[in-house]
């Protein structure tokens, strides 16, 4: 899969038109304005149509994985493997419940199947065939953390953008962090 261009503009995701007007604050104003009977667009406006960059778009997927890496599915509290429409509808919003793992625990090794799954069925941005998620041995088990390499493409137009990034989960706590998203 070829690599955008540093500097090309990607389409932009509808939620990131919503995300803006939420920080702007100006959602509810019409800012339509007219100039010799033609429609001038604003800043905003203009930006989406002219689209986004490979960072905007890696910011704005890793603000909706933290949204749902931190939040349990319905499967953590009843089996809905029989239920398919359930187990990939929004119902099943979420991750499997990691805070009952130990990094020796033997399900532990059904988590990768579980995460990609779970990252499948949630985020629309991703290439299902593109999708490797594979558990990283720890080095100190005194931490009690588990790392997941994650490679997959995000779908976008003109091309999709390859990904790779880390996903900690603190099996404490049962939170997971990404890192290696987004170009800081």
């Amino acid at each position: 899969m070829a690599k955008p261009a540093k500097n090309q503009q990607l389409q932009v995701p509808v939620m990131y038109a919503f995300r803006e007007a939420h920080r702007a604050r100006d959602a509810k104003i019409d800012s339509t304005s007219y100039q010799d009977g033609q429609r001038v667009l604003t800043e905003r406006t203009a930006h989406r149509r002219r689209g986004a960059n490979e960072a905007e778009l890696k910011r704005n997927l890793e603000i909706d994985l933290v949204q749902l890496a931190n939040t349990i599915n319905l499967d953590a509290c009843m089996d809905v493997d029989d239920l398919d429409y359930v187990r990939k509808s929004i119902l099943n919003y979420g991750v499997v419940d990691l805070s009952n793992l130990t990094s020796e625990d033997i399900k532990v090794q059904k988590v990768p199947k579980q995460l990609a799954r779970a990252l499948i069925n949630n985020e629309p941005r991703f290439v299902p065939e593109s999708m490797d998620v594979k558990l990283v041995e720890a080095e100190n088990q005194e931490q009690q953390k588990l790392m997941f390499e994650i490679h997959a493409e995000m779908a976008c137009k003109p091309v999709d953008i390859p990904l790779e990034f880390v996903a900690e989960i603190d099996v404490g706590s049962g939170k997971m962090q990404f890192t290696n998203i987004s170009d800081k």
